[in-house]
């Protein structure tokens, strides 16, 4: 029974650290992107290693385009205010 529950623990564990991963779960701003990351207006390649441009960025990672000063989120997404 101990086992079960332990294997059972760890199952729901893993489930939950793929959800992070996802770009459309609800934990996105948690989540890991492995993939490079475009500008969505002028699909200029950013950098791997980056300089947040803010607060934002420092904590929940992002991207702001130095050719046409778009800002973005971790997955290339468009972030407008």
């Amino acid at each position: 029974m101990k086992v079960f529950l332990v294997s059972l623990g760890l199952l729901l564990l893993l489930l939950f650290l793929f959800s992070l991963i996802g770009k459309n779960s609800k934990y996105s701003d948690f989540g890991i992107n492995f993939k490079r990351v475009f500008c969505p207006k002028c699909n200029t390649k950013q950098p791997i290693v980056r300089k947040p441009a803010n607060q934002r960025q420092a904590l929940f990672g992002g991207y702001t385009c130095k050719k046409c000063d778009t800002e973005m989120d971790k997955f290339g997404t468009e972030i407008k205010e």
